[in-house]
């Protein structure tokens, strides 16, 4: 894969997913289950001529460099639709209505990495401080609309400053606006926050935001050196290490987390930019 190279202050990490998704069942019910067969590999990336670097690391420790080994922290057989508020806890249906509302869930928090993807990846600024943001050219959720819609990205940044937890809507990647959709919870627009011992669900609003809000501003093809986006992910100082914590879900709550979505490919990747502060205008 040719490589770009970042001019001055601006810098590039990114890793790769490959999944390829297959139905497991016909039900009617927006909450089904599919198979995932993952492939993990690093993918190349460009870091800055200049005089700063993002570098990043499978551990805390390193070795950091421009590209790293995705370890996930389970093998997941299904990515199956969860729900949760916060990514603390996550949450599954286990009875529904002849409607295809759900009624009953229950609480898969310990079983969570055979439901979704998880990992950690580390991110470090060399030789200057630098806001954080994510970068369109080298991210890719696949090209269908209709499980990109359903898809859901959270992370965990972890700085000296402390932790910041994001979850992304995905719709900015592709176009989602003809996606089918089904109401299937009693709470349109909420995602599950907890669930008592009788199986009945707490609901609160969705949290999910934007992803187009976190995006480095790409510049033209002559000057490659990204500018800062509406929103940062994270500030870091010159060689701080932030400790990212990501997980890729269907959120089962989402009224587009239909049988639509299944039976999708999708090639799945993630790219950091950061910006020197000099360069913020």
């Amino acid at each position: 894969m040719k490589k770009k190279v970042w001019q001055g202050s601006a810098f590039l990490a990114v890793f790769w997913i490959l999944l390829l998704l297959v139905t497991l069942t016909t039900a009617t019910y927006a909450w089904f289950t599919i198979s995932a067969s993952t492939n993990v590999e690093p993918m190349n990336s460009a870091v800055s001529e200049g005089d700063a670097s993002l570098q990043i690391a499978s551990r805390k420790d390193g070795p950091f460099g421009e590209k790293c080994e995705l370890i996930l922290t389970g093998s997941p057989q299904y990515l199956a639709p969860v729900s949760t508020s916060d990514l603390n806890r996550f949450y599954e249906a286990v009875a529904q209505t002849r409607e295809g509302i759900s009624v009953l869930y229950r609480d898969v928090t310990k079983e969570a990495d055979t439901k979704l993807l998880h990992g950690t990846v580390y991110l470090r600024s060399e030789y200057k401080a630098c806001d954080v943001y994510l970068k369109r050219t080298g991210l890719d959720f696949g090209n269908t609309g209709q499980l990109l819609a359903a898809l859901r990205l959270g992370m965990k940044i972890t700085s000296q400053s402390g932790t910041d937890t994001f979850i992304f809507r995905l719709d900015a990647m592709g176009n989602t606006g003809n996606a089918a959709s089904a109401v299937t919870t009693s709470e349109k627009g909420s995602v599950i926050s907890s669930v008592n011992g009788n199986g009945k669900a707490v609901f609160v609003r969705d949290p999910a935001v934007d992803l187009a809000d976190y995006l480095a501003v790409e510049q033209s093809e002559e000057d490659t050196k990204p500018g800062a986006g509406q929103k940062m992910l994270v500030h870091l100082n010159t060689d701080e290490v932030a400790t990212v914590e990501f997980w890729l879900y269907m959120e089962g709550c989402d009224e587009n987390c239909i049988n639509a979505a299944q039976q999708k490919d999708t090639a799945i990747s993630l790219a950091f930019a950061g910006v020197a502060k000099e360069d913020i205008q």
